[in-house]
């Protein structure tokens, strides 16, 4: 039987109590060996896990979702807002909000810059929330019961510490069950590796900004039907902003992504390992 890890005591007002354990899955390799840790008892137990869908995920992460669904012993809930990549498209040149951190370059002064980021909030923290009160009997409008909590965890490892954010509401407290138990993303895959399960690839949007040239080699060599319709999305938001000078991209270099020379052994920034909340690549 496995050894339990027992989690540190963490501080708690004393007169709440505890309504549920919630795991953020996102199907990358760190969420998904702590849920399947959880699963075997090498975690405590949880009540559910929620996968929150922006709609424009790679095929293999959809189709380990369904595996995982299919064998975790505890619910797991797929919650969407809407399809990001059509979502944004929609809204082409109408406003200069655009939810994903895309590259831009103004083609006036040849500047150029990251738009801020707002999809993780957007496509991932709030529909999970609305899930967690939903679960909790809270309905919208409500507040959330002052003397109770929702434990949820974030699979964040020791080697992307830097990531760890409190909640933002106060009836949510997270929890980051592989940094307590000392656990890498190394740890987690040779845990999987131990317990023979199959390695998930990274999650993450299909044109999301922060890949790296690996990631699009990858997608490039390996999954060309994937790679063509990311290639099409990056044309069309070039002028997705309503500032007419600003031109933008879903590479770093601001080319269009099918003139790229992808450098796959070059050593580039994590940029999921700086923002994301947790919430995404893992």
């Amino acid at each position: 039987m496995a050894t339990i890890i027992k989690f540190p005591n963490t501080k708690i007002d004393p007169n709440r109590s505890k309504q549920m354990v919630v795991l953020s899955l996102g199907v990358g390799v760190q969420s998904t060996t702590m849920a399947l840790m959880a699963a075997k008892g090498d975690f405590p137990p949880v009540d559910c896990a929620i996968f929150a869908d922006p709609g424009y995920e790679s095929k293999s992460t959809m189709l380990y979702l369904n595996y995982l669904t299919n064998i975790l012993p505890y619910p797991v809930f797929r919650v969407q807002k809407g399809n990001i990549k059509d979502d944004m498209l929609a809204a082409k040149g109408t406003t200069n909000f655009v939810v994903a951190p895309f590259y831009n370059q103004n083609t006036i002064t040849g500047k150029k810059g990251m738009i801020r980021r707002q999809c993780t909030s957007e496509y991932k923290i709030l529909v999970i929330k609305k899930k967690i009160r939903e679960l909790c009997g809270v309905a919208k409008g409500k507040r959330f019961p002052k003397d109770k909590y929702v434990e949820q965890w974030i699979g964040i490892s020791t080697d992307e510490i830097q990531r760890m954010k409190p909640a933002r509401d106060k009836y949510i407290l997270n929890r980051h069950p592989l940094i307590e138990a000392n656990m890498s993303r190394q740890d987690c895959i040779d845990w999987m590796n131990k317990n023979k399960f199959p390695l998930p690839e990274k999650s993450a949007c299909l044109c999301c900004p922060f890949h790296d040239d690996k990631y699009w080699h990858d997608l490039k060599t390996n999954k060309p039907d994937e790679f063509k319709d990311v290639v099409e999305f990056d044309k069309k938001i070039r002028d997705i902003s309503k500032d007419p000078k600003m031109k933008n991209y879903t590479h770093r270099s601001c080319k269009p992504l099918d003139e790229v020379n992808f450098n796959p052994d070059e050593d580039q920034l994590d940029m999921f390992n700086n923002d994301c909340s947790g919430h995404c690549g893992v």
